[in-house]
């Protein structure tokens, strides 16, 4: 992998971390149930310190990094606003989007990780892989303590 290629890679998952992160301040505040605000809100902490997390990598491999999160992202955002506009979210419509949101990061990141991404970076990224493929979990037991 060249350099220009790892840093896409890196640039792409920030981005989709970034988004993550917005997104659940989103959900937070479309959120009626108090239980689910905060949970959302712990996400887009969790979301901000994955973040912090690969650009103290990244400085420590001298590279750079971006982090204004993408352009699909920021529509998804506002189609969420939107829908709420016109229609009431409810808490399982809000959940629904942080799953569709948390498979997207999936995929960003399955397509990022390589085997010649530095171990360390590699490692780190896996770790944060690993949470994310648990909060769907997490959504999914939410998901149905709403329906239930």
């Amino acid at each position: 992998m060249t350099n220009t290629e790892l840093q896409n890679n890196i640039d792409t998952i920030i981005e989709t971390c970034v988004d993550g992160m917005k997104g659940y301040r989103h959900a937070a505040d479309s959120a009626e149930n108090p239980e689910f605000k905060t949970i959302f809100n712990r996400l887009a902490q969790q979301r901000k310190g994955f973040v912090e997390d690969i650009k103290t990598e990244c400085r420590t491999l001298g590279m750079d990094y971006n982090e204004e999160g993408t352009i699909k992202g920021y529509f998804h955002r506002n189609w969420l606003s939107t829908k709420a506009f016109f229609a009431s979210s409810t808490d399982e419509s809000v959940i629904e989007s942080a799953v569709k949101g948390e498979e997207e990061a999936i995929e960003h990141y399955e397509k990022s990780i390589n085997p010649s991404t530095p171990k360390v970076l590699k490692d780190k990224l896996d770790s944060q892989l690993h949470m994310i493929k648990g909060t769907i979990n997490q959504l999914q037991g939410l998901k149905h303590e709403v329906v239930s």
